[in-house]
């Protein structure tokens, strides 16, 4: 499920003037969508450390058809699609159990 957060954080106290927004984020904590901004792949740099939200609501996450989604050893679900594997150890070496295991 994509959780669907207004941010209702109180900057004033940073002094700064800054609009919080509605976030997006799913399974694996990753933002997919920034207000109206619809992001072609989800941003892994997104944190809520520091600031506070307010869930209003969740939708469920839509995948491409031929993108298998598998849980790993620590509970995170990562992503298959075209042998590619969203976890780190593909990242780092190029393969992994996930897109073994198929």
């Amino acid at each position: 499920m994509i959780e669907i957060l207004q941010e209702v954080t109180d900057w004033s106290d940073a002094g700064h003037n800054v609009a919080n927004g509605i976030y997006h984020v799913n399974s694996a904590g990753h933002l997919v969508q920034h207000n109206d901004t619809v992001f072609k792949n989800p941003l892994k740099g997104f944190s809520k450390t520091r600031r506070k939200f307010k869930k209003i609501g969740e939708r469920e996450e839509v995948y491409h058809p031929q993108i298998k989604r598998v849980v790993g050893s620590s509970g995170k679900i990562y992503t298959i699609l075209d042998g590619k594997c969203s976890c780190p150890g593909f990242i780092y070496r190029g393969n992994c159990k996930h897109v073994r295991d198929l």
